[in-house]
């Protein structure tokens, strides 16, 4: 997959520009990255909080011929991670199933839709969002669980800040594309179980109306989440979870 990418100071949604170019023909690899963003777009219609100053706000459009958008997460999610370390030299883990958290915060987001623009134009977007410094006026609503990996910007120009995030940005790709354009059974999965954070810990997994609380037993082969609840398991493909306060790790 060769990457075109295209650079914004700032979009409505990254995702949003890189529909109308998807809708005019772009190829494969199309990727649109932006400083900020006014209405970034997070998982079940929520908004992402974007503010400029050095983070990273990136699309990439995808044409999978046989690989669910599931699948495309868990790709993406190791393929940050894996980049955060090349890059950085951070160790951060994976919040199943889309959240990559960095000491205990969420420092990036990632979601993957389905689109069609008729019977033979279907094609993924993965959004990526990442916070790689701290921001001022962080919303009440995820103070407590907005992080960034590199604190404050201290002595960086906003020069070196954006060339660090597009760094970044080619980084993932570059790891995302390796996985996705060879991949090899459950290698993925593999990888993905060894980042992920919440394996053992006591959550609630809530999706719609359907709040559970158990233990997570592991990682399915689909990236689905594992979890017992009351003596009984079940695997799940999307919803939520949170982990319990107490964050009680399973006995083995």
């Amino acid at each position: 997959m060769e990457a075109d990418i295209k650079v914004y100071d700032s979009v409505s949604s990254t995702n949003t520009v890189l529909s109308e170019l998807a809708a005019k023909g772009a190829g494969e690899g199309t990727c649109v990255i932006a400083s900020s963003q006014s209405a970034g777009q997070g998982r079940s219609g929520r908004t992402f909080y974007s503010p400029s100053g050095g983070n990273l706000y990136m699309s990439l459009l995808l044409r999978p011929y046989d690989i669910e958008c599931s699948m495309i997460t868990v790709t993406a999610a190791v393929a940050v991670v894996k980049a955060i370390k090349n890059v950085l030299g951070l160790d951060a883990g994976i919040k199943w199933v889309n959240d990559i958290i960095f000491k205990g915060r969420k420092v990036c987001g990632i979601i993957a839709t389905a689109h069609s623009l008729g019977s033979e134009d279907m094609h993924v977007i993965l959004g990526i969002g990442m916070n790689i410094f701290d921001a001022a006026d962080v919303p009440e609503d995820i103070r407590e669980s907005y992080g960034s990996l590199m604190g404050k910007k201290c002595d960086i120009s906003p020069k070196e800040q954006k060339k660090l995030s597009l760094r970044l940005a080619k980084e993932i790709i570059r790891e995302f594309a390796v996985r996705y354009e060879n991949p090899v059974g459950l290698s993925v999965v593999d990888e993905y179980r060894r980042f992920c954070t919440v394996i053992g810990k006591k959550v609630i997994y809530f999706s719609g109306v359907t709040e559970k609380e158990g233990y997570v037993l592991g990682i399915d082969d689909d990236g689905g989440i594992i979890i017992e609840t009351d003596g009984e398991t079940e695997s799940y493909r999307d919803g939520e979870i949170r982990i319990k306060p107490e964050q009680a790790i399973l006995h083995k």
